[in-house]
């Protein structure tokens, strides 16, 4: 027999695998891996939306924690997991667009090891500051910034957060100077800012609006190209910042060598769920403008933050811990 046929005899054979397996696909619980503690917004969120996927796939569908490392210990629990559809990464941007650059002993690379699933949901960060700061818009901090270089301290959630990463792309667009100072969560951030100790964070809606209500900050902007949907507050094209352009999100990834089968089957299914009008409530009630984007999407939209991340990070000589 020639070797042109036995290959595709071979072909032939792994594509029909695939699709039996696809077309059983779910006989079993699955899991979804959640690469931080339990708890906060990420958490959270992965519980609902595991939870309604259940019910689509009739399996349960069981959230494991992995923290650790900014997310990195989650994601290669995944990578070394069975490409067959039973385990499920629901990401945020650290692990798969941030690690590849700032961790150079990383031991997965993103865009080989994993594959896009579906784009669930992004949201803007509020930039704010204490109310001492004699700004109201952000072209006002922009000008009270230049004009006192290094005076303003910010806060983040951490090293290399997306947090920190924002407000670095921010300085760097507007030409100030501040100091950073990094916490170890974003709550300890907001209790700071909130006494004055640091003057200005970018922070999710969640943390800041309510803060802002109250009188104790002042919320300016948010940090997408445009007007929130989630808040009533400029995006940063209208307070004067052209190339400022940052939301986080959540998605799904899989492992390399899923099946396409298996992952066409749970993109339709989660952007159903992200598009139920419960749901789509649920997520803007926590400052999340519900997507459900096709695998293409999310994998588009990786590669060119991964590439706008890489820029800031190296430009900036920023470091992991």
């Amino acid at each position: 027999m020639k070797l042109t046929t036995l290959i595709t005899l071979a072909c032939t054979a792994l594509i029909t695998a695939a699709t039996a397996s696809a077309q059983d696909y779910p006989n079993r619980p699955i899991r979804m891996v959640t690469p931080i503690a339990s708890g906060g917004m990420t958490d959270v969120v992965s519980r609902v939306i595991g939870a309604k996927l259940a019910e689509r796939l009739g399996q349960p569908v069981i959230t494991e924690n992995r923290p650790g490392a900014g997310g990195n210990i989650g994601a290669e629990t995944v990578v070394r997991a069975a490409p067959d559809g039973y385990t499920l990464l629901f990401a945020y941007p650290g692990p798969i667009v941030v690690s590849p650059t700032l961790t150079k002993s990383l031991s997965y690379d993103p865009e080989r090891d994993l594959k896009a699933v579906s784009l669930l949901g992004t949201y803007p960060m509020v930039l704010a500051v204490h109310p001492s700061v004699p700004a109201k818009t952000v072209s006002e901090l922009v000008e009270y910034a230049r004009s006192k270089p290094g005076h303003l301290s910010y806060g983040s959630a951490g090293n290399a957060s997306t947090s920190h990463l924002a407000m670095e792309l921010l300085r760097r667009q507007a030409g100030i100077e501040m100091t950073h100072i990094p916490y170890k969560g974003a709550a300890p951030a907001m209790t700071d800012l909130i006494s004055g100790r640091i003057q200005l964070v970018f922070d999710s809606v969640q943390l800041v609006m309510p803060q802002h209500q109250s009188g104790k900050l002042r919320a300016l902007a948010v940090s997408s190209r445009n007007r929130s949907t989630t808040v009533d507050l400029p995006g940063m094209e209208e307070a004067g910042l052209q190339n400022v352009d940052v939301s986080g999100w959540f998605g799904i990834f899989v492992p390399a060598g899923t099946p396409q089968p298996i992952v066409d089957r749970l993109s339709r299914e989660l952007a159903s769920i992200v598009r139920d009008p419960k749901i789509v409530k649920d997520l803007l009630g926590r400052g999340i403008a519900a997507v459900g984007s096709s695998p293409q999407e999310l994998a588009t939209r990786v590669k060119d933050e991964r590439q706008m991340w890489a820029k800031v990070i190296t430009e900036a000589g920023i470091r992991a811990d």
